[in-house]
């Protein structure tokens, strides 16, 4: 009986064991059908038109629970949640109403405005896409003149941008092959959190082509792996392993703020592996499920390969779920029926529209969805774009006279920011003149993706317009695009800018910053006291890092504005062309850099060698190693001005052999036209002394500041001018803990005796070792272990390590592989001193240039001394926007009546920041 039973489902039609929902859409009011009407099943692409009549049908395989949607042109839009209870066939009507406000296409494209734009930039990045993800690209909103947006002041909490539509947005992935309409329901955004739902239907694009049509299938299916629905799916069936995903919950009895980043650390301790036969499912019936989460379930997906900050030593992308009320309700496909009732963050709450799928779409049946996204999406040219890296400068005042100082400071840009810490520690600078004649050039730091330096222009100069270039080794593998380039003119002294003044629009969405200043008077200056808040669109305070300049009232403060930050962020908008491929023939410099060639005694020798370097007095050394042409290249030394580098091939006897030469690098040409500024000159009276800014006119606040008023602090409390580390054991664990556990704590491990997650996949040697401010190089691991646990851990002060691409870099190529810094109680060190010290004999000594110096900006004058008119009073371009306030003093000369105060730089979630304030001074 079973086996017809069976043969007759196999005669019966697909239709009979499809389900249907069908209706009528009238007008409410009238009754009067409302013929080709829109009516569909929500994220999904099952839906129809209603005929003449204004009936409908759709059929297929319809959830247990959904939404049907019904809209049409000038009416209202109508869900209703529908619960077959297992029911083939169902019945719904509406009845839609009338818009009568609604706005023509050109009534609404005419509203638009700044302001909307830069609203609108911000909603893409929060609706289509985040601005990282390569699926942005793909998608675009058909019709975005049919967004507004308005600021809500809530009673209670933070004000918010909301937006509304009042039609459908019409959206086109060619990523993944669907047109959508989406249905904007609700839309708020803070600057640091968002919110947006509504109903989408889902329709497939026709393929250009057979390819395409594989293309999208398969990028598809890679979207579905690691997605929610896969994810509550594998929870379902209770097989999560398999599919690339293990779950932890938190040990409720450690506190957060006493977890390491070690995950192998923190395993079976602050986290517990989640068992999914204790997961409770209630079946409700129907074919759908209840789930009830214990509490915040950590997810780690193990087959997505991705960057987290969360832990240090493993490499895969982690993602949070919580069900608030406990439980969340899904059906047989992994379906949320409630998708409030699920709270997303990490990796998983990535997702946006441009990733979304309809909840229709199912995996082919072979799919085994293990492949690598990262192998298929990012292709060459992605990855090449995703390295990609640009400076942006600003300097203190728009020109400038022969033998002036230029301050300039400023930030990189970065295509992934993800990358920031693996990219270039170096940028390179040159002065162009007319004639293309590279007149100065020089190399600075940059620190956190920061920069700032100088330059004192040769007192030669003529009149005339110069270039200031910037670029990084690195973004020449990528041409001209990604280099900075900034003219400005050079001016006899008794000339100087025409003042211009620039109509700034306000546009809704820009950061304003409102200055409160007072000032006193002194013998010698008046002294100005400045605080300059920060606030968004919505006068919520945020945070951020710009550069702040003051300069005297009657000079221009900027040439033209397209050299702004805000304008400058356009590159990022700018992929590389389709065609483009390189083969990343200039390195990535981690600070002052060698190139050169070894050249063997023999023929017959090797020219891959281990080549070894000294700066100084082994004030920095390393060990690179030279390639199958004997090149090697070395990078890291952090160093001022020039140094000696002693350079040599050793043996095994640590004896010297061959002989090396160093490569010249070659700056890139210049191409293309000389840039240049639009300006207007006017002259100075002869009897007018020009204001100049000259170096040493200032002597910095540390040099006059009495003994007494200064915070006394030893050089281990200064960590020896090393700056801060990046994680720190104090003598309240080291009296505890074993050495084992420090070493846990540290990310150092205990049998290599090397960082975790640090130099990955690099053949690196022992960590630098600092013990008491006393540095121990040359460490084998034998004697680096014999030297570190020769202490008890009680006899120590502190164990402070420097583990990170960041913090290291201080250190030079020394602390390459990370450093160690120990303080003593005692404070001296027990055991014998180092006996490494450095023999140059069999060296090949070179001068090598290593970061240009410069006259720092003396913000602070010595009390008894005169103030002259100068044209730059206030330079800083480090600041640190905290709490969404800034405070500082400026120093203003007698005769000084207005200030032009310029702040420039971004938030710290990327929005730019730029204001011009004039500052008018009391007599």
């Amino acid at each position: 009986m079973r086996f017809l039973w069976i043969v007759l489902l196999l005669f019966l039609s697909p239709d009979l064991l499809s389900q249907t929902v069908s209706g009528i859409v009238t007008e409410k009011g009238s009754g009067k059908s409302l013929p080709f009407a829109n009516v569909f099943i929500n994220n999904s692409t099952l839906g129809s038109a209603t005929d003449e009549e204004g009936r409908f049908s759709i059929s297929g395989d319809l959830p247990e629970e959904f939404e049907l949607v019904a809209s049409f042109v000038g009416f209202g839009t109508q869900s209703v949640q529908i619960k077959r209870k297992g029911s083939r066939t169902f019945v719904q009507n509406f009845e839609l109403v009338f818009l009568e406000d609604q706005l023509s296409e050109v009534e609404l494209k005419a509203k638009r405005d700044k302001s909307w734009e830069r609203n609108l930039k911000m909603f893409k990045e929060v609706f289509l896409a985040v601005p990282d993800d390569p699926f942005g690209r793909d998608i675009e909103i058909l019709n975005p003149w049919v967004i507004d947006f308005e600021t809500v002041k809530p009673d209670k909490g933070f004000n918010y941008t909301k937006a509304s539509a009042q039609q459908p947005l019409l959206l086109e992935n060619r990523a993944l092959g669907y047109r959508i309409d989406f249905y904007l329901q609700d839309f708020r955004m803070l600057r640091n959190a968002s919110r947006f739902f509504g109903q989408a239907f889902y329709q497939e694009l026709p393929p250009e082509n057979s390819l395409t049509d594989s293309t999208w299938m398969r990028e598809k299916e890679l979207n579905y792996r690691n997605s929610v629905r896969h994810l509550v799916l594998s929870i379902l069936l209770k097989n999560s392993g398999a599919q690339g995903f293990e779950l932890y919950i938190a040990n409720p009895k450690i506190p957060k703020e006493d977890r390491t980043n070690d995950f192998y650390y923190e395993l079976n301790k602050s986290i517990v592996p989640l068992k999914l036969e204790f997961v409770y499912v209630k079946p409700l019936g129907n074919g759908t499920y209840r789930i009830f989460l214990p509490e915040r379930v950590e997810v780690h997906h193990l087959t997505k390969p991705w960057p987290n900050d969360y832990y240090t030593n493993i490499y895969h992308a982690i993602s949070w779920i919580m069900a608030p009320s406990g439980h969340f309700d899904v059906d047989q496909k992994g379906t949320l029926l409630h998708p409030t009732q699920l709270v997303l963050s990490g990796f998983i709450g990535r997702q946006r529209m441009a990733r979304s799928l309809p909840l229709d779409f199912i995996p082919d049946e072979n799919f085994a969805g293990f492949l690598d996204e990262l192998e298929v999406f990012q292709n060459r040219h992605n990855l090449l774009n995703n390295l990609r890296e640009k400076p942006w400068l600003t300097t203190n005042k728009a020109f400038y006279y022969p033998g002036e100082t230029l301050w300039l400071g400023g930030r990189m840009l970065y295509q992934n920011q993800t990358k920031q810490d693996t990219l270039s520690r170096a940028i390179h600078w040159e002065i162009i003149d007319e004639q293309l004649n590279s007149i100065q050039k020089g190399l600075f730091p940059i620190k956190d993706g920061k920069i700032s330096g100088g330059l004192v222009l040769a007192d030669t100069l003529s009149r005339r317009n110069y270039l200031l270039r910037a670029y990084t080794r690195w973004s020449m593998n990528f041409g001209e695009m990604d280099f900075f380039e900034f003219p400005f003119p050079v001016l006899d002294p008794h000339e100087k800018l025409e003042q211009q003044v620039q109509e700034e629009e306000e546009l809704f969405g820009e950061i304003k910053v409102v200055p409160k200043s007072s000032f006193n008077d002194s013998t010698n200056y008046r002294v100005l006291s400045l605080e300059l808040e920060f606030l968004d669109e919505l006068d919520n305070p945020i945070d951020g890092e710009v550069v702040v300049s003051a300069a005297e009232g009657a000079l221009q403060m900027e040439v033209e504005p397209k050299f702004r930050l805000e304008k400058a962020l356009d590159w990022l908008d700018q992929p590389l062309k389709e065609t483009f491929d390189s083969d990343l023939p200039h390195p990535i410099e981690y600070g002052v850099s060698v190139l050169g060639k070894f050249f063997p005694e023999k023929r017959k020798d090797p020219l891959a060698v281990p080549i070894t370097l000294v700066q100084g007095d082994l004030e920095d050394y390393g060990q690179v190693s030279s390639d199958s042409s004997g090149v090697f290249w070395a990078s890291g030394f952090q160093f001022r001005d020039s140094a000696q580098v002693a350079i040599a091939a050793l043996d095994k006897k640590l004896q010297p052999y061959g002989s090396v030469e160093l490569i010249p690098w070659e700056r890139p040409g210049f191409r293309g036209s000389f840039p240049k500024a639009s300006y207007q000159v006017v002259n100075i009276p002869e009897s007018a002394n020009p204001l100049m800014d000259l170096s040493g006119d200032f002597i910095l606040l540390e040099e006059f500041v009495k003994e007494a008023e200064k915070e006394k602090e030893s050089l281990a409390e200064r960590n020896y001018g090393y700056g801060e580390p990046n994680r720190e054991i104090t003598s309240n664990d080291l009296e505890t803990k074993t050495w084992g556990e420090i070493l846990g704590l540290l990310q150092l491990n205990s049998a290599t005796l090397k960082f975790r997650n640090f130099t990955f996949g690099e053949s690196t040697g022992s960590p630098l070792l600092i013990i008491d401010g006393v540095s121990m190089p040359f460490l084998e691991k034998d004697e680096f272990r014999e030297r570190l646990f020769s202490f008890e851990p009680s006899q120590l002060k502190s164990i402070k390590a420097y583990n990170d691409n960041i913090s290291n870099v201080v250190f030079g190529m020394a602390g390459y592989s990370g450093v160690l810094m120990i303080e003593t109680k005692n404070g001296s060190r027990t055991g014998p001193d180092s006996d490494k010290r450095f023999n140059s004999e069999g060296f090949q000594m070179f001068p090598i240039q290593g970061y240009s110096t410069f006259p720092e900006f003396a913000s602070v004058p010595p009390k008894d001394l005169y103030l002259k008119p100068k044209a730059t009073l206030y330079w800083n371009p480090l600041v640190k926007v905290e709490n969404g306030r800034f405070k500082t003093l400026i120093y203003v000369p007698y005769g000084t009546e207005r200030i032009n105060l310029r702040v420039e730089g971004n938030s710290s979630d990327g929005q730019p920041i730029y204001q011009l304030i004039p500052i008018q001074l009391n007599k």
